[in-house]
């Protein structure tokens, strides 16, 4: 017995008719005949009254008929669990701890491995190792190893802050510039959250800095930008989302919290399945 023998047997007794059952698989009606016969042969039972034209289940079928599709309905079940379970393993969840670092990998990954599905979030604080420990994440992009016996980190690519200055202000004749060097005045930040802001936020506070950050939407940010001479931040892996304009100058930044390598963070147990991300970070920190 197969399941091509079950689907053939509810097909025939859901029409009642040899001919017809054979016309909708697009077979000869004797061969259908002859799998039905050989059906109730393993079976050692008849499943159906015969009259010249038409056959009905008998009461033997009709029990018949019910396992039959108890038994398809199983293998369909079978078939949708094993599918989701497949495209669960193709699936990543990495969370990041910046925008800009989240920006630049996920599109490239996703052009490297098109039929990966990438499930990304930021994370915020020292959550790492608990998101990686229960599971929640696959991989967590973070800004300095993860510890841990059961985790391993790898370096993966740097990212530091540039200071985005008008060129008649006079801070673009700067080779370089820290947070304490910038006079006060506003600074834009587009509401985007990340590791960078929150290290930009504990500068201005601990050094008791006369800078004010306007913070609004990216695209509202993204317009002041170009429309204002405010200065403003931006990271080196960010730069090709956002387009400061040719008036500006890009200053680096030399505070050590703004200038990092970030690393790849996982548990070793899932190493196989991270995989084709280490792949394609090792490539692109080579490139």
């Amino acid at each position: 017995m197969d399941i091509m023998q079950l689907q053939y047997f509810k097909l025939i007794a859901e029409t009642g008719s040899l001919t017809k059952a054979a016309e909708i698989l697009h077979i000869s009606q004797p061969a259908m005949s002859a799998m039905l016969k050989k059906f109730e042969e393993e079976l050692n039972v008849e499943l159906f009254d015969r009259s010249p034209n038409r056959i009905h289940l008998n009461m033997v079928g009709e029990i018949a008929l019910v396992h039959a599709n108890t038994i398809l309905r199983n293998v369909e079940q079978m078939k949708a669990d094993l599918l989701s379970a497949a495209q669960q393993h193709l699936t990543l969840s990495i969370a990041f701890c910046d925008p800009g670092v989240r920006w630049f990998c996920v599109p490239r990954f996703s052009m490297a491995y098109p039929e990966i599905k990438i499930k990304d979030e930021l994370y915020v604080g020292n959550e790492a190792q608990r998101l990686l420990t229960e599971r929640v994440y696959d991989l967590v992009i973070t800004p300095t190893p993860v510890k841990g016996t059961h985790i391993q980190s790898v370096s993966f690519l740097p990212d530091r802050v540039y200071l985005s200055v008008p060129i008649e202000n006079k801070l673009s004749e700067c080779e370089s510039i820290s947070m304490c060097e910038i006079p006060a005045q506003p600074l834009l930040y587009p509401q985007i959250g990340g590791y960078f802001l929150i290290q930009i936020e504990k500068i201005i506070l601990e050094n008791k800095l006369p800078i004010t950050l306007i913070k609004n939407n990216f695209n509202i940010t993204q317009h002041m930008i170009r429309t204002t001479n405010f200065l403003t931040t931006i990271s080196t892996l960010s730069l090709d989302l956002r387009n400061d304009g040719t008036h500006r100058k890009l200053v680096p930044m030399n505070d050590p919290e703004l200038n990092v390598i970030y690393h790849i963070s996982f548990l070793k147990s899932n190493r196989e399945k991270v995989s084709p991300f280490l792949q394609w970070g090792n490539a692109a920190c080579t490139a």
